[in-house]
């Protein structure tokens, strides 16, 4: 790793420094405010140091690409240990804890406040103030809708970098899934309609929550207002019979019981059920409501179970959206849509990389 040390008046003013010296991947390590100059100790200014690093391996390929090659030299090989390796992952994790809202400028300082609020992860936080400083500094005159708009074309960005993109050909067989009260049953009905009233598809459903009768009687109530056939299952005998008699159908959609899923032993059972065959696409069910941590427990013991999408759910019940920016980040799993009301089938968004941008950044008039 090469370190770098500047002694600057803020941190806009490190930027290009840093960038000229190190390249567009350094990374601000820590940030302090130090005393300069003077005479005996006295008049002396208050400056900001700020150390910056890049990785070795990084510099190296930077390096080879913009020099033209020459003699070849005995390949030298470098041991990593495993601690270090640690502390580079960990790196960007700390890099907020160094860039306060003191050494921002206040345009960024009023960004990073907002994305705060909204939960969003600090290494996600950290990247984008980073990439908005090289910018800034380019062009120190960028006003604050310009800032939104450079923070807002980065968060698509990175959406993009990471979401998988979606089949053009939908499933024949879609199991929605996820923990109790997510709103699991409203939002197929309201697939259910889009299917039904967008694409024109005949559509079955199929349920296994049979441990609400509210839930079942809940989806026939849907079925016998859209028209369309429901079948109730309670095992995998049962469910292949469903599908036969659904066969005529384009497409189905298949309830299961919300579940406390931070327990495995209700995966397994849910696994039994489902039919042993690449055709199904599963999609997992979240609350926007629940705490992160949480979100993030039942979709590592869902690791067993192929996730193919998430569907978000009871967007209109709170006030961040960091959440969905931290899922696309971490998991890189597909989100489907996000649900943001009761209505059937209104309250239901197909989601976008710029959908999500703006309600990360609370632009959106869908909340």
């Amino acid at each position: 790793m090469r370190l770098k040390t500047y002694t600057v008046n803020n941190i806009t003013e490190a930027m290009p420094m840093i960038k000229r010296d190190l390249g567009s991947e350094a990374l601000i390590l820590n940030t302090k405010k130090v005393k300069k100059g003077g005479l005996f100790g006295f008049f002396q200014k208050e400056k900001l140091e700020v150390i910056a690093a890049i990785e070795t391996r990084a510099t190296e390929k930077t390096e080879s690409r913009e020099k033209p090659q020459q003699q070849p030299q005995k390949p030298v090989e470098e041991k990593v240990t495993s601690e270090l390796i640690d502390e580079l992952k960990n790196i960007k994790q700390f890099m907020m804890q160094s860039i306060d809202d003191k050494s921002l400028p206040e345009s960024l300082a009023s960004l990073n406040r907002r994305l705060v609020k909204q939960d969003i992860d600090a290494g996600i936080r950290s990247d984008l103030m980073a990439k908005l400083l090289l910018e800034t500094g380019r062009n120190p005159e960028c006003t604050e809708q310009q800032i939104e708009e450079l923070a807002r074309q980065e968060i698509i960005r990175l959406i993009e970098g990471h979401q998988q993109s979606r089949s053009s050909k939908d499933p024949d067989f879609i199991c929605f899934i996820g923990p109790t009260g997510v709103g699991k049953t409203t939002t197929i009905a309201k697939i259910a309609a889009d299917y039904m009233l967008r694409e024109g598809k005949k559509v079955g459903l199929i349920t296994s929550d049979t441990y609400r009768i509210a839930a079942v009687e809940q989806l026939k109530t849907y079925a016998g207002i859209l028209d369309i056939p429901i079948k109730v299952v309670e095992s995998s005998a049962d469910l292949n019979e469903a599908m036969e008699d659904l066969a005529e159908c384009e497409i189905i959609l298949m309830d299961t019981a919300g579940r406390n899923y931070q327990q495995k032993q209700y995966i397994e059972e849910l696994e039994l059920l489902l039919p042993e065959n690449n055709k199904v696409q599963i999609n997992l069910v979240l609350s926007l409501t629940s705490k992160y941590e949480d979100m993030k427990k039942i979709i590592d013991n869902f690791q067993t179970i192929k996730m193919d999408q998430l569907l978000l759910t009871k967007k209109d019940e709170t006030s961040s959206s960091g959440a969905i920016l931290n899922l696309v980040h971490d998991y890189s799993i597909p989100i489907r849509y996000i649900a943001n009301g009761q209505n059937v089938p209104d309250d239901i968004l197909a989601v976008t990389p710029e959908l999500i941008a703006d309600f990360v950044l609370g632009d959106d008039d869908n909340g």
